[in-house]
């Protein structure tokens, strides 16, 4: 009996503590009901694109310093398209004299040569015809060489004997015609030893007395001044006519620059004005160069005039047939925006600067820039005078636009 009642007890008490359990998670759930909802947190308002704002901290400590545009007056330089070209002056393009064969070739395209340097040797059947007018003159100048000779000792003979009365004065007479005459054929045939020698000279052979011809077979191809071999238009075997052409020498130590030029610049373009040429090879370099020549005729077509600038070329950066682009004389004065150069940033490829917009808050606006003068660069389109823009840690701005872009991970 006593178990029994024991068993009971320790049911009662178990019933007793599951009950108050519930009642508790009951009480719980319903204080929880009560409580108040927390109050939600209001997100900072989005800037719109293409803004950045800074608090004043990083604003210090980056540096950030905002001026107002400037505006000046300015004489831009006249820009003009053009093309490098060689130089006439210094070029020698080489043709063929003769009708003949090429027996040898010693330089090829990008060899540099001295003036007079041989190029090629040919062969021709002029050369045979030359060195027998030159032999024949030769002999003739010979032969009038000793009939003067004889001549002389005649005259003075009869000159000698007419003292003595040993000759009349007719014979005296005869003598010194026969001397005049023959100095007159001496120095006809001079002229023409002089005109064969001449001849051969022209074709590059020696001109010295070889009766055999030896000396002188072939016709060298020289070259007329030190340059670059930029065309080799023979081989060996070649068969050439007269003009045919056979190389192109050109000294690109001085290149020309050809500019088109709009008719309206004319007026401020002239003979000995400095130029400056820029060219995709070197971006950011001038070539200082000098106006030559101003064409006398404008293209009726483009409306344009040629403009010869004389560009020095040390170590023959210059390419003949580059694009280049030229800048020469000064337009008429006119206002332009100007700021310090480290206020244009570069973004996808385009310039822009930062505006001020409000307290700490600059917005990015395109521009579009023109020449660079000491350090401040021309704003030609996209800003006025006046606004305020970052001209100093810009980059600094640049980065947290470009920051803010960005997606997370």
């Amino acid at each position: 009996m006593t178990a029994k009642r024991g068993g009971e007890r320790g049911s009662t008490r178990t019933i007793v503590i599951l009950g108050v359990a519930a009642a508790t998670v009951v009480l719980v759930g319903w204080l929880a009901g009560r409580r108040p909802a927390p109050a939600p947190v209001e997100a900072a308002p989005a800037l719109p694109a293409g803004t950045v704002a800074l608090t004043e901290a990083a604003i210090r400590e980056g540096g950030v310093r905002v001026e107002a545009a400037s505006s000046e007056n300015v004489q831009d330089a006249i820009e003009a398209p053009g093309v490098l070209a060689l130089d006439e002056r210094r070029t020698a393009r080489i043709g063929s004299q003769v009708e003949g064969k090429v027996l040898e070739v010693f330089v090829e395209i990008g060899d540099r040569t001295a003036a007079g340097r041989e190029l090629a040797h040919m062969i021709s059947p002029v050369v045979h015809d030359a060195w027998a007018a030159y032999r024949k003159a030769v002999s003739e100048r010979r032969r009038a060489e000793t009939d003067l000779k004889l001549a002389v000792q005649n005259d003075e003979r009869a000159q000698r004997l007419l003292k003595e009365k040993a000759a009349s004065q007719q014979e005296v007479q005869r003598a010194a015609a026969d001397r005049v005459a023959a100095e007159e054929g001496l120095s006809i045939v001079r002229t023409e030893v002089r005109r064969a020698e001449e001849e051969m000279e022209h074709l590059g052979i020696t001109n010295a007395e070889d009766p055999s011809g030896e000396s002188g077979e072939q016709i060298p191809v020289r070259a007329p001044l030190a340059g670059v071999v930029l065309e080799k238009l023979i081989t060996e075997g070649s068969a050439v006519t007269p003009g045919m052409p056979l190389f192109v020498v050109s000294d690109l130590s001085s290149l020309w620059a050809l500019a088109e030029v709009d008719e309206t610049a004319l007026p401020h373009v002239q003979t000995g004005q400095p130029v400056r040429v820029q060219v995709a090879a070197y971006p950011g370099e001038a070539f200082a160069g000098t106006i030559a020549w101003v064409a006398d005729m404008v293209n009726p077509k483009t409306r344009r005039v040629t403009v010869r600038c004389a560009v020095p070329n040390p170590g023959s950066r210059l390419k003949p047939d580059m694009y280049a682009t030229v800048a020469l004389g000064q337009g008429a004065p006119h206002a332009v925006v100007v700021l310090p150069s480290a206020a244009v940033q570069d973004i996808d490829g385009k310039p822009v600067v930062f505006v001020e917009v409000g307290q700490r808050r600059f917005a990015t606006r395109g521009v579009d820039v023109g020449p660079e003068r000491d350090g401040r660069i021309e704003v030609r389109s996209g800003l006025r005078a006046g606004e305020r823009v970052a001209v100093a840690g810009a980059f600094l701005l640049k980065s947290e636009l470009l920051k803010a872009s960005t997606p997370e991970d």
